[in-house]
């Protein structure tokens, strides 16, 4: 059993591996499929493949409504964890947070104005 203790995942093969052996597909709606985890029973939702989007696989708090989770403030913080800060500050007019190594945006203008998701 792999314990997954963070609360978003890129959907990388890995993640695809450890969904397929240890979680059950629930239900499926919109652009989600919901799966439960086989041992500690706890919901994930995943996007659906799409060749031109990031996958992500989130926990979820609770299946109600589990398919409009807005899941935004996860993706930004994956975002800056896995591309981390560099010292340069954001070059968008007036920000004042630091960028993502290699790219001159921070996070929150990386993901919103640039559409950066990994």
């Amino acid at each position: 059993m792999t314990e997954l203790t963070d609360k978003i995942y890129y959907a990388d093969k890995n993640i695809l591996e450890i969904i397929e052996s240890e979680f059950e597909l629930i239900d499926r709606k919109s652009w989600y499929r919901l799966y439960r985890n086989k041992t500690d029973k706890s919901y994930w939702r995943l996007d659906e493949w799409d060749k031109y989007q990031e996958q992500f696989f989130v926990n979820l708090e609770s299946t109600e409504k589990w398919s409009e989770f807005n899941d935004k403030t996860l993706r930004i913080e994956l975002l800056k964890k896995s591309r981390g800060l560099s010292d340069e500050k954001c070059i968008w007019k007036d920000c004042e947070k630091n960028a993502l190594n290699k790219i001159v945006y921070c996070e929150n203008h990386a993901y919103n104005e640039m559409g950066i998701r990994k």
